[in-house]
């Protein structure tokens, strides 16, 4: 493989912008050519970061012969087209998740990856903050113990469905925000979701004319005979003191482990030997420079190396079931067997 991975990156909104600072400072990429329909804001984002190739058109930018892969940062309804087209090319794609929203067009990328023998991650960045790593070694360990309870959230406020996303009516903030918390708790503990139950309630967004729900809140069961209570929410305050909040429990028979990513880097622990307050370090540590890039960094030394990546478009597919299944229950005010 060669030792400088050429990247075309679709989408140059404010997470495009973090793949696009990524790709352009790491030593063993180069950010070739940025792809937005808003050309003047591609423009843009090609003029900071000193790229002379820009395009509104994906099937042009994948014709580029020095784009080795692609980088998706676009829209959740989007994903599915933008990866088939850049895996037709031959292109390796890292997209920012879900991966798709639903499991027909999970199957459909997973098939095409394997008949073009290439590599393709899932964004899923939660997986390396120090916190959550730290957590799925207490559980790894046996410290924690059987793993019991979860409390997760992920919420944001109504800036973000308001004001950031134009699109929020195309998504919600199970596949938004959810299918975050689906992945990690699949990878801390181990274990996959075998029962959901969700409900969801539509009033105040709907009443501003955006057509998607406040909020979920749903029970997952794991096949490891855990419980995970989740919540999914977006009409927080604006005058929040963080556009999001994200909190988590994990209870053992042994441990309980508190996290609070939205405020701080503590992990709060409680065992038998007393209660004890841990700095687990930064949530990013990829030259002091802001989360999410350690992830990508990680693909592209996949792709230097030859290694698979830590997460796999299968990882994607077992979220968007879950994610899919909670849809349908919030729907139906059923549980649902996956």
């Amino acid at each position: 493989m060669k030792k400088e991975i050429g990247f075309g990156l679709i989408g140059s909104g404010g997470w495009g912008d973090v793949h696009a600072r990524t790709l352009s400072q790491s030593a063993n990429s180069k950010l070739v050519a940025i792809c937005d329909l808003n050309l003047e804001q591609a423009k843009q984002s090609a003029a900071k970061y000193n790229i002379s190739s820009v395009y509104n058109n994906v099937n042009e930018m994948l014709g580029d012969k020095d784009i080795d892969a692609v980088s998706i940062a676009t829209p959740d309804f989007t994903h599915t087209e933008l990866i088939i087209a850049a895996l037709e090319a031959g292109k390796h794609v890292m997209v920012e998740k879900p991966m798709a929203t639903t499991v027909e067009d999970c199957n459909r990328i997973i098939s095409l990856r394997d008949k073009m023998g290439i590599k393709l991650m899932v964004n899923y960045s939660n997986r390396w903050k120090t916190p959550f790593i730290h957590v799925k070694k207490l559980i790894s360990s046996g410290e924690l113990g059987n793993l019991q309870l979860v409390n997760i959230k992920l919420n944001d406020t109504i800036f973000v469905p308001t004001k950031m996303l134009s699109w929020a009516s195309q998504s919600n903030s199970l596949h938004f925000l959810g299918t975050h918390l689906v992945d990690l708790l699949r990878w801390v503990s181990g274990a996959e979701v075998n029962r959901v139950y969700s409900v969801s309630r539509s009033n105040l967004l709907k009443g501003m004319g955006i057509d998607t729900p406040d909020y979920f809140q749903s029970l997952l069961e794991l096949n490891n005979g855990g419980t995970v209570y989740m919540e999914n929410c977006w009409i927080i305050a604006e005058s929040a003191p963080s556009v999001y909040e994200f909190k988590a429990e994990f209870i053992g028979s042994k441990t309980t482990v508190k996290v609070d990513i939205s405020h701080h880097r503590m992990i709060e622990k409680y065992s038998p030997e007393g209660t004890a307050m841990l700095d687990v370090g930064e949530q990013y540590d990829l030259d002091g420079n802001p989360q999410g890039q350690v992830s990508i960094q990680h693909f592209i030394d996949c792709l230097i190396n030859d290694k698979n990546p830590l997460v796999t478009a299968e990882d994607g597919l077992e979220a968007t079931k879950v994610i899919v299944a909670l849809e349908k229950s919030a729907q139906t005010k059923q549980p649902i067997n996956l």
